[in-house]
């Protein structure tokens, strides 16, 4: 069912990418994961510093609330992020948002190389011209590409972990676990379908196009719905009528609440998002081999 040679191909040419997409996504994980720890630290402050300022302010007749109105700050935005808690701010916006950004470029420009690049550049036609069956091709391709993105998340999971041993007051392992599976599904899911319109259209402009352009969307989309989420809405900086972007956005099935609170929602999401890419996978492998190719 795989073509070794075409398997070989397919990682001599993408293996620079996928290598320095793990690698930045690493870092990532260790620069955001140290820098909010040392904040959590550095909170843990002795409040008793605070007593001379807040008698001092009683004495003259004044409040701490009134105090940041009158210098324009709303009171009970400061008090939202007084009490936010660390792990939730990484948990929803790091995880389906800054961790997404990379995968989601991976599977865009890789799954456009699976085949309607090459089919653009005439790469395909030498491959088509070999005793390999099309099903063959689809599903080495196939294999690639879950393969690849299965372990790059086997990598970052494991720095996860580690970081989350090293760090105080991190989420528990079975949290981290979950979020980085969740972060998996989401990725296989966005590229089975790039993968289909790669296999659907034989140019590089439609492939893109509609692969990236809704990859794009579902970006853009998440970020403007965090303005209407729970998290940004109890800051009191958020903005309710932007919580339709999350209905919009296929990474809202990567739902990092749920996980982190302990309901189920995100197993049927989990599941959405396996049918999704199983969907996917199907109808580009089955359109890959009955379609005309150029040659």
């Amino acid at each position: 069912m795989i073509s070794l040679p075409l398997l070989k191909q397919s990682i001599k040419s993408n293996w620079g990418l996928w290598m320095a997409t793990t690698l930045t996504v690493n870092l990532l994980y260790v620069v955001i994961k140290f820098a909010m720890g040392s904040i959590t630290v550095s909170g843990n402050a002795d409040p008793n510093v605070l007593v001379p300022y807040i008698m001092a302010l009683q004495a003259a007749g004044l409040t701490l609330e009134g105090l940041f109105t009158s210098i324009g700050i709303n009171p009970d935005i400061l008090t939202g992020i007084a009490s936010m808690d660390s792990n939730v701010l990484i948990s929803s916006i790091f995880y389906p948002v800054v961790a997404v950004l990379l995968p989601l470029v991976y599977t865009v420009v890789v799954g456009n190389k699976l085949f309607a690049s090459q089919i653009d550049r005439g790469s395909m036609a030498f491959i088509l011209s070999t005793s390999i069956k099309r099903s063959k091709i689809a599903f080495t391709q196939m294999f690639f590409f879950v393969l690849s993105l299965v372990i790059m998340f086997f990598i970052t999971a494991i720095f996860d972990v580690v970081l989350a041993l090293t760090i105080d007051n991190s989420l528990a392992i079975d949290k981290v676990l979950l979020l980085n599976l969740g972060l998996l599904l989401f990725a296989i899911a966005m590229g089975s379908i790039t993968f289909m319109f790669s296999a659907i259209f034989n140019y590089t402009k439609y492939s893109l196009s509609l692969g990236g352009g809704l990859a794009l969307v579902f970006f853009i989309s998440k970020i403007l719905g965090l303005f209407g989420s729970d998290l940004f809405m109890n800051m009191g900086i958020g903005i309710e009528p932007m919580a339709f972007f999350n209905n919009i956005t296929m990474i809202s099935l990567f739902n990092t609440s749920s996980i982190l609170n302990g309901s189920t929602t995100y197993l049927i999401q989990f599941a959405v998002l396996i049918t999704i890419s199983i969907t996917c996978f199907v109808i580009g492998s089955i359109w890959f081999t009955k379609k005309d190719i150029p040659v």
